[in-house]
């Protein structure tokens, strides 16, 4: 099973990521842009993983979650990762300190419990699109298109299954656990 453990958003929330896409496309001559379903935010990509890892990975995730509380992301500017000859064109998010910490606080139980992950510079973004060709030879991606930077409020933490759907990759939930609802005095 090829998993990872993201921030899924709710419908709404899609429905402008949705619109936000459909915005980019009058910009593109080809691409393959996400799916409305498919709109997420991985926090730690893991890949292969066998039923007891997925057992351990749960438990890791659990116990993640009971230091971080619920937070809000806020979007931010339009970017692309160069990948070889391709474009992944994304949406950034606005630095925020709870998700760098849930980052570091999972990353540190997947390595403590020997469960290896892609561990790389952790850069919150929501792929959008990919091999993704401009109309136009150099983009101004600022102001390519205007959208507002809504706050997304983040309240679990899912592990999903890349899994191929209808003869395309969908990311299905494996497990969610809730994020600790903060105290206010």
């Amino acid at each position: 099973m090829r998993i990872y453990i993201a921030i899924a958003f709710e419908d709404k929330v899609k429905d402008y990521l949705e619109q936000i896409t459909s915005d980019i496309k009058n910009h593109c001559t080809e691409g393959s842009f996400t799916r409305k379903n498919n709109f997420h935010l991985t926090v730690c990509f893991i890949g292969e993983a066998d039923d007891i890892q997925i057992e351990k990975i749960k438990e890791v995730i659990d116990k993640a979650v009971l230091t971080i509380p619920s937070f809000e992301l806020s979007l931010s500017n339009l970017g692309v990762f160069k990948r070889k000859n391709t474009n992944i064109l994304w949406i950034g998010t606005r630095e925020n300190p709870v998700l760098s910490e849930l980052h570091k606080e999972l990353s540190t139980l997947l390595s403590k419990n020997k469960i290896g992950f892609y561990d790389k510079l952790f850069t919150p973004h929501i792929t959008l699109g990919r091999r993704i060709v401009f109309n136009e030879e150099s983009i101004d991606l600022d102001n390519l298109i205007q959208y507002d930077r809504i706050k997304i409020p983040i309240k679990a933490v899912t592990l999903m299954e890349s899994k191929e759907v209808n003869g395309k990759l969908d990311g299905v939930p494996v497990y969610e656990a809730e994020l600790t609802v903060p105290k206010h005095n």
